[in-house]
C-alpha cells in the first residue's frame, strides 16, 4: 500500500474523520485530505504524529503492511532423520558414551 492509502485505511480503521485527524495531529481537513488523495506528502513530524495516534510503526506506515522488508517466519522447522543426524552428530557420541558409563559401571 501506498502513504496515502494507509492513512485513509487507518483513518477509518479508527472511525475518524478528516477533522478529527487533523485536530489531533493540528493540521486541517483539508491537509488530511491532501495527503489522503496524494497531492501533499506530511512532514517527517506529522509522519510521527500519525504513527502515534494510528498506533503502529514508522515504517508500516510508509512502507505499507504488505511491503515490510523483512519477513520473521513463525512456523517451525521440521527436521526428517538425516537432517537431524547432519545437525545433531554429536550427540551419538554423548548418548553412547554415557550409556558406555552406565553399562560399564553397573555391570
Amino acid at each position: 500500500m501506498e502513504l496515502q492509502s494507509e492513512i485513509y485505511h487507518n483513518r477509518r480503521e479508527m472511525k475518524l474523520s478528516q477533522a478529527d485527524l487533523g485536530e489531533r495531529l493540528g493540521v486541517s481537513e483539508t491537509i488530511v485530505n491532501q495527503w489522503e488523495q496524494g497531492e501533499k506528502y506530511p512532514t517527517v513530524e506529522n509522519l510521527i504524529d500519525l504513527s502515534n495516534v494510528f498506533e503502529i510503526s514508522l515504517d508500516q506506515l510508509i512502507r505499507g503492511t504488505e511491503q515490510t522488508m523483512y519477513k520473521v517466519y513463525t512456523t517451525p522447522h521440521h527436521l526428517n532423520g538425516w537432517d537431524f543426524l547432519a545437525r545433531y552428530w554429536w550427540l551419538i557420541f554423548a548418548v553412547g558414551g554415557f550409556l558406555f558409563w552406565i553399562l560399564s559401571r553397573f555391570s
